[in-house]
């Protein structure tokens, strides 16, 4: 290893720690760990008086730091790096571009398995007579269960009932009757099972047919050594011990015996989590129709060209049969593919065509996943030995350790899942992958079939490559889209609930054809306001400015930014009347009308809170695509690039709140997510319906929609945004303060508006409070600060940090949190 030198003869180690830390901290080394030790090694290290944190090691070198003696490292925790230099790389270009913090992009990135921790444990100490009578009452109960164990400061919470104990721990140590010390352990524990196998003495045939002798009394003990041998024609293999018991009923007895007696050795060994579910069924191959194929050649030549390009491809046209032919070439050169989705609820669709295909070169990584399932994923990834692999996943995917990375696959590249908003690093991985991409020599396919203004703008002005595809797949015809007057409807009595006559006759005439239905509701819950119609009072969250919604399934209101949650009541907590009614419709409430309007049908829901769990999505998916299910209610969920073939109308139960959000962007997603909605209709050989229910049926956005014209609305976007200075032509930083003082977020917030714009001439908006202002007790208040592309955002940056150095050494402010959210959209 090459040392950077000075004349000191000791050795030291820089290192990220997962904390929000201005700068890496230097460890010292002895010459030992110095020869073992490279950048990407996890190793222990104490920080502050007590604690001990998992850190990643950046540099070696000789140059000891200047205002502060080093300590040395507690422990090495690997025998190989666990991040790779690349990722080292791409780690400072997110800290440096989202303005955060290398240790918070660590803790994002490695799976909290890795990530050990030391833990406080409190021990007890012998003392005199004198000494325990000086202990106060709590004291005493604390000294009693130490006698017995020790304690974390968790454990002492409870036996108190108090939730701050460290002073109490603190006066224990003080009076000499207890020690603190700091217990680190592993959290990664790989999964065993228990195998079986035939002893060696028994593998001849004539020791076998002598112990078939012997165990002419024990039959069943006799039916299990056949079974191995049937099983196993080797004998010498070894054989799982839960299959095997599958066999006989899940009887373990004589296979125990077996063992005792020495006839069968057992073993437990490490074997893979589960990473996927396997289905019965398998997925039929397709065959690339001519206008796939002339695709497929297309971005080929376009990758000669561009390193990034967009395959915009109309709903239903093939997009995914493309990326698997494309990825098959990736695999034949040995190289690793990552396919990036928006919403975990896609993977199970995606791997299941994937492994039809690739088998078990396909891995699958994403939040849902518990931490020893991640870590697993990650060290497959990270070993050097894999050939060919391709790794699905959501954002957090990008994080990976790649070796050989070849292609990125980023799906529905339109969608805002992408965006990471809290906590930080709060990266794109759309924008993100481009650049790992770039580090790596990796191309990127971008897909959609209405993309980003941001990547439509990137593909007009020649940045990207583009190659389109505009027929659906099998000739489909695509959907035919209606919009429903809900004011008419009113007007004329014709409404059901929330259904209209005509909505309401669809679904009645698509189930009489024995196909499906999907019906959009973009809000969980069953009401977003439970209102009293005598005082006006709407029960509000006690620590956020939000009503709460109202969830019938555990007849609750519940608030959705902290889960703060009361019993749904039965009289108003203002004036005491019984007259609570709810107000707004969500998908509960609209699973709830479809069973009264169609009770012999079976009707699922598929949003947030029906699919908690790692298989929520995957049973429901599944259920829907055998049928199971006739009419399936959810929110953004269901629109993002799932594949039903049996679906001939969807129903979107109320355009108009998409398109009336108070952000720059609600008519580029709502003409987004109304398209893809209608895509989800009509994908096999019958043309497709989507019925969209509308207060504004003359709105400029829905007439595009009817009429499929992108063009049109990129034009009128780009209009706007240039006249109103918004991105891709401009640039955007939002600022947001964080205190649960109301005065002081408003006092600190004004001072960084007049210090920031005393530096910064451009365009800077605020402070304003957001539309919920004060989310789990804290006050929010943002500033906007917009960048003209001629001036460099690393200038502006740079403004910024110094600006937000000063703010935090004002004493009066230090309560407030400040945070940058670069590309807040």
């Amino acid at each position: 290893m090459r040392f950077e030198e000075d004349q000191s003869t000791h050795y030291f180690a820089d290192v990220i720690l997962p904390l929000a830390l201005p700068k890496a901290y230097t460890y010292q080394l002895t010459e030992e760990e110095a020869q073992q030790l490279k950048p990407g090694f996890r190793v222990a290290v104490p920080f502050g008086k007590q604690k001990i944190y998992t850190a990643i090691i950046t540099k070696l070198h000789r140059i000891a730091p200047q205002t502060y003696l080093p300590k040395p490292i507690a422990t090495v925790l690997d025998v190989a790096p666990s991040i790779t230099q690349s990722q080292l790389d791409f780690w400072a270009w997110l800290s440096s571009y989202y303005m955060c913090t290398l240790g918070e992009v660590m803790r994002a990135a490695l799976p909290a398995a890795l990530l050990l921790e030391s833990e406080s444990r409190i021990v007890c100490e012998e003392i005199d007579a004198s000494v325990l009578a000086q202990l106060t009452d709590m004291e005493y109960i604390v000294y009693e269960a130490l006698q017995k164990q020790t304690l974390s400061l968790g454990e002492i919470e409870k036996i108190t009932d108090k939730k701050r104990v460290m002073p109490l721990a603190t006066s224990l140590i003080g009076k000499g009757a207890a020690k603190i010390y700091q217990k680190i352990e592993e959290k990664f524990k790989p999964k065993k099972a228990r195998f079986v196998r035939l002893s060696d003495q028994f593998l001849s045939d004539s020791a076998l047919e002598a112990l078939f002798d012997k165990l002419k009394r024990a039959p069943q003990q006799s039916a299990v050594v056949l079974k191995l041998l049937s099983q196993n024609p080797k004998k010498a293999d070894w054989f799982a011990f839960t299959q095997l018991t599958s066999f006989f009923e899940g009887k373990s007895a004589p296979i125990k015996s077996l063992i005792d007696k020495g006839v069968l050795e057992e073993s437990y060994q490490e074997i893979s989590r589960k990473l996927y579910r396997q289905k019965e069924t398998q997925t039929e191959e397709k065959s690339l129709s001519v206008a796939q194929q002339q695709s497929l050649s297309a971005i080929e030549e376009a990758f000669t060209k561009k390193p990034v390009v967009l395959f915009e491809g109309v709903t239903s046209s093939g997009k995914t049969e493309v990326y698997i032919e494309f990825i098959q070439k990736q695999l034949e050169q040995q190289k690793q593919v990552l396919y990036l989705v928006p919403e975990i609820a896609l993977t199970p669709q995606i791997v299941e065509r994937l492994l039809a295909r690739f088998g078990t070169q396909v891995l699958v990584y994403h939040s849902r996943f518990s931490i020893h399932e991640r870590v697993e994923v990650w060290q497959k990834i990270l070993d050097p030995m894999a050939k060919g692999q391709v790794i699905v996943g959501a954002r957090s995917a990008v994080l990976l350790p790649f070796q050989n990375l070849g292609l990125v696959v980023v799906d529905e590249e339109h969608e805002n899942s992408y965006k990471q908003f809290d906590p930080a690093p709060r990266y794109h991985a759309r924008d993100s992958v481009i650049f790992l991409a770039q580090l790596l020599k990796a191309k990127v396919l971008l897909g959609s079939a209405t993309p980003s203004i941001e990547t439509a703008e990137n593909v007009r002005s020649k940045k990207y490559g583009w190659v389109q595809l505009s027929e659906r797949y099998g000739g489909t015809a695509l959907p035919q889209i209606q919009l429903v007057n809900l004011k008419e409807a009113q007007r004329k009595k014709q409404m059901n609930g929330v259904f209209s006559r005509e909505l309401q006759e669809a679904i009645g005439a698509t189930l009489k054809e024995k196909k499906q239905v999907i019906l959009f509701q973009n809000r969980r819950g069953y009401a977003p306001v439970l209102e009293c119609t005598s005082c006006g009072y709407a029960p509000q969250c006690t620590q956020c400015d939000v009503t709460l919604t109202y969830h019938q399934t555990h007849n609750q209101l519940r608030c959705h930014y902290c889960s703060y949650h009361i019993a749904l009541p039965h009289q108003c907590h203002a004036c005491g009347m019984p007259t609570l009614t709810t107000k707004g419709v969500g998908t509960q409430q609209i699973e709830e009308q479809v069973k009264l309007l169609f009770p012999e049908v079976k009707v699922g829901r598929m949003d947030w809170d029906s699919t908690r769990g790692k298989w929520g999505f995957d049973r429901i998916i599944e259920a829907f695509e055998k049928e199971e299910i006739q009419i399936l209610v959810g929110t953004q969920m269901v629109v993002k690039g799932l594949d039903f073939k049996n679906v001939l109308l969807v129903g979107v139960i109320q355009a108009d709140q998409a398109l009336n959000f108070p952000d720059f962007r609600a008519h580029e997603r709502s003409y987004q997510m109304l398209c893809q909605v209608a895509g989800r209709s009509g994908r096999s050989d019958q043309k497709g319906r989507v019925l969209i229910q509308t207060y504004q049926p003359e709105h400029p956005i829905l007439k595009q929609v009817v009429e499929h014209d992108f063009e049109g609305l990129f034009e009128n976007q780009k209009k706007e945004r240039m006249e109103y200075r918004y991105p891709p032509y401009y640039r955007m930083i939002r600022i947001t303060f964080k205190c649960r003082q109301y005065e002081r977020i408003n006092q600190a917030a004004d001072w960084f508006y007049n210090v920031l714009s005393q530096a910064y001439q451009g365009t800077l908006l605020g402070p304003v409070f957001p539309p919920v202002a004060r989310v789990r007790n804290q006050y929010h208040k943002q500033l906007l600060l917009k960048i003209d592309h001629q001036l460099a955002s690393a200038t502006v940056k740079k403004i910024l940090h110094k600006t937000s150095v000063s703010f935090q050494a004002v004493a009066q402010y230090r309560s407030v949190r400040i945070n940058f959210d670069v590309d807040p959209y």
